[in-house]
């Protein structure tokens, strides 16, 4: 790998000695194609990503680790999976029908609400896409397009060792998905095959996207150095839109009224409203990682430093809640049930909404 993302390394808190345990090649290969590992408490493990499944909750995390919820967090059963790779993302469209990714370029699916999940895609049928898609549409014009070719090149070399880091699906059949290193493959028959966009995107370094979001046929990808794409026709063309900010975008909230509000660095929070930024004051100063929604439409932030950020005028101002400082977390949601449920470092941590009701005000609108 070219660089270093303390972002990544950060939030995925893997153990490093495993890295060096054996070849990468070797430990990629037994990740992918060993199931995971059942524990004893899994839901203590490191857990990155959180979603609904209708009333079920489902966390997913490293070592291909997945969690299911039936009581609104209070226990949980861990899944069978069929990969032992970290997951970073997962997103439900029914309360059956869902998918996660992560590591070495996995996408799993599930028809069973998160219980069971079968392989649709791994990094190197996705590298492979990919070099394809750029080959077909660039070979040999321009200073650019030689820089994508070296990037697709890299990419079949190094193996299935790039991570999917977002996710959205509209519904059973049409999805897209992101990852590092400028890798984004589509579907439009709910992941029986797939399609790499790589060679879509102007992105001749090869920088990671972390975040994508669709509003009506627009399609929106954010990422590394302030990395902002727009498409008007559903993904067919995309265009670089030059964003107010440089630093990494690492998540996109999309707002009722259907504008965007896009977390990073440093606290950074940015209004787009399809054709212009707003920034936003931050009362905090510390990475964000997750955004989610609650019952009663306010938006939730949590931040690298444990603190939860809300608003509740759809991202135009906000404030700090007065709660203890929470472990790091990869994602957080609205059980329904009276509470927060937040994944990370340490697992599952539930935070009552009663705990959440006094807050320090801060924040507004520049």
């Amino acid at each position: 790998m070219r660089r270093t993302n303390q972002y990544l390394l950060g939030m995925l808190a893997l153990n490093v000695a495993l890295l060096f345990s054996t070849p990468l090649a070797a430990q990629i290969s037994d990740s992918l194609d060993d199931p995971a590992i059942q524990i004893k408490e899994p839901a203590k493990a490191v857990l990155l990503s959180i979603a609904k499944a209708g009333k079920r909750l489902v966390a997913v995390g490293e070592r291909g680790i997945i969690v299911i919820s039936d009581d609104g967090g209070n226990s949980w059963k861990q899944s069978k999976v069929p990969s032992s790779d970290s997951l970073t993302v997962v997103k439900f469209v029914t309360p059956s029908i869902g998918w996660a990714a992560g590591h070495s370029g996995l996408i799993l699916h599930t028809e069973d609400g998160g219980q069971n999940w079968t392989r649709q895609l791994d990094g190197r049928t996705a590298a492979k896409l990919s070099s394809d898609a750029v080959q077909a549409r660039f070979a040999g014009k321009t200073p650019e397009a030689k820089l994508q070719l070296e990037n697709v090149a890299r990419m079949l070399q190094d193996g299935p060792d790039k991570p999917f880091l977002d996710m959205y699906f509209e519904d059973a059949q049409k999805g897209t998905v992101v990852a590092a290193y400028g890798l984004i493959v589509h579907t439009e028959d709910g992941g029986k095959t797939w399609t790499s966009w790589m060679d879509r995107l102007d992105n001749p370094d090869g920088h990671h996207f972390y975040a994508v979001a669709k509003v009506g046929n627009d399609v929106y990808v954010a990422g590394e150095q302030g990395l902002f794409y727009q498409s008007r026709d559903g993904g067919k063309q995309f265009k670089r839109i030059v964003s107010p900010y440089a630093g990494s975008y690492f998540g996109i909230a999309v707002a009722p009224s259907g504008g965007l509000i896009l977390i990073g660095m440093k606290g950074t929070i940015m209004l787009f409203s399809g054709r212009t930024f707003t920034s936003v004051q931050s009362p905090s100063k510390i990475n964000l990682t997750a955004t989610a929604w609650a019952m009663d439409g306010s938006l939730l932030l949590l931040n690298q430093g444990g603190q939860l950020l809300i608003s509740h005028d759809q991202g135009k101002t906000f404030e700090i809640l007065a709660v203890p400082a929470l472990p790091p977390s990869g994602g957080m949601i609205d059980t329904g049930t009276g509470a927060i449920v937040t994944v990370g470092v340490a697992g599952v941590i539930k935070v009552p909404l009663a705990a959440v009701a006094s807050k320090v005000p801060q924040g507004g609108t520049q």
